[in-house]
């Protein structure tokens, strides 16, 4: 598992001494051009300062025929610690020469460490000459009388000078270096003290316990985190507390039925005639048939309520699927004496999930074919719209009060003087199959103001 407190502490320091490092890579490349700059300087000072005083007295010395020799004392190059100078000059004076040549190639005058191998310069100004392992610097001066002036010196000097100063440029920094590692250390575990703190909160807090975490004394980076971590908190409670309600409702709404079938199955073993144990031979079967119904409206519920059902959207005809429910209730409202009448226009095309719709349907039908009346109809209707379709389901029973027509869209809600069978789910389900269509639905009354009369609008499906 990667670590926020390792990677921070590994990419501050990595960057601190990548950019040290470059820096010293700077400061020795311009430490370097800046010495070669003055050095090339002083080179071409030496040599006009050579030509000034030693100039009048060519004349003589060319009729020499041996160059004079300037002596350089022999100095330890290494000099005494960090300080080069000495009472008899400057260790660097070894890596420096001079000589003066005649326009035949003669030397007139030259130091005593230049090296055998010079020759005349073929040109004046700077030029680079490689004598074995050393590089030597020139500077070359001509004047009048064909006269040369040559002042050379050793490169090292230069390498050496820019060395020192880009050792003396980085090593401040390489050796604050460890300091800087340990306040980037105490920084990093301050920063990363409260995600520890918070972590070890929720960790030792009980599970039924998901109040907010305090934001008070959060980081503003981590504010936005934490609140959407108390968002979250607060949305598990929400359906910690919903699926508590659902148990409680469903174990309530279980225990009607499930007594019913206790109460028939004994009958059944002590009826003393026939006719009673036939009477409670239906009445058990009718328990059971009901508390079937009752856990499959249950199972649909909790599915739809969680998001479990996921909405397989296709383009279909939603009066084949009405027409294949009303197939599948017509026993059941056949041992009612019910008619399910249906009336529909072709191609009413809408987006949705087969099977949910057919849930929705039957839901809607099988409501109106409990709470009608015994040899009534069930009407059932489908109109293509300009942008919708239209479902209408109408029955002959007791209808809704207007006031309850909210209600009876929650879960486990019956109405007070309902006397049919049912749970109170149905609509329920049917409210959430709607959304999921983005569908809208409205109760009303029912022709001649009696019965209940349930609008389902979905959008039309887009063609192609």
């Amino acid at each position: 598992m990667r670590s926020l407190r390792r990677l921070l502490l590994v990419a501050l320091l990595l960057t601190i001494g990548v950019a040290a490092a470059i820096s010293t890579l700077l400061s020795y490349a311009a430490s370097r051009n800046e010495a070669k700059e003055l050095f090339d300087a002083k080179l071409a000072q030496s040599a006009r300062v050579l030509q000034a005083l030693v100039g009048h007295r060519l004349d003589q010395m060319q009729a020499q025929t041996k160059a004079v020799v300037v002596s350089v004392p022999e100095l330890d190059i290494e000099g005494d610690g960090d300080d080069l100078a000495t009472d008899d000059g400057h260790a660097y004076e070894t890596k420096l020469a001079f000589l003066v040549y005649a326009e035949n190639g003669a030397r007139l005058l030259q130091s005593n460490n230049a090296p055998a191998e010079f020759s005349k310069p073929e040109r004046p100004g700077f030029a680079r000459q490689r004598l074995g392992d050393t590089i030597w610097r020139t500077f070359a001066l001509h004047r009048a009388g064909g006269r040369w002036y040559l002042v050379a010196e050793r490169d090292d000097i230069r390498s050496e000078l820019a060395a020192e100063i880009a050792v003396g440029t980085a090593l401040p920094p390489l050796l604050a270096l460890p300091i800087i590692a340990v306040l980037i250390v105490l920084v990093v575990n301050r920063a990363t003290r409260f995600i520890a703190r918070v972590a070890d909160e929720v960790e030792a807090r009980p599970a039924d316990q998901l109040h907010p975490i305090d934001v008070k004394a959060a980081p503003q980076e981590l504010t936005g985190l934490i609140q959407s971590i108390n968002r979250l908190f607060l949305r598990v409670q929400a359906t910690l507390e919903h699926e508590k309600r659902f148990t409680a409702d469903a174990a309530h709404e279980l225990r009607t039925p499930i007594s019913a079938i206790k109460l028939h199955a004994q009958n059944l073993a002590e009826g003393k005639d026939q006719a009673a144990r036939d009477a409670s031979s239906r009445g058990l079967r009718a328990g059971i048939d009901r508390c079937e119904r009752l856990v499959s409206q249950l199972l649909e519920l909790a599915r739809l309520e969680r998001g479990a059902l996921k909405l397989e959207a296709q383009s279909l005809d939603l009066g084949a699927v009405i027409r294949q429910v009303i197939a599948d209730l017509a026993p059941e409202a056949h041992r009612r004496n019910i008619e399910l009448a249906f009336s529909g226009d072709s191609s009413c095309l809408v987006s949705g999930d087969p099977v949910l719709l057919a849930v929705l349907a039957r839901n809607l039908i099988e409501n109106a074919i409990r709470h009608g009346p015994a040899e009534a109809a069930v009407d059932i209707a489908l109109q293509r719209e300009r942008a919708s379709v239209l479902l209408l389901v109408e029955d002959q029973g007791p209808g809704i009060d207007q006031r309850q027509r909210e209600l009876v869209f929650h879960r486990f809600h019956r109405e007070p003087d309902a006397t049919g069978p049912g749970s109170g789910i149905g609509l329920s389900i049917v409210r959430r199959v709607a959304e999921l269509h983005k569908a809208s639905i409205e109760l009303g009354e029912g022709s001649g103001g009696k019965g209940l009369r349930v609008q389902v609008r979905f959008p039309v499906a887009r063609e192609g």
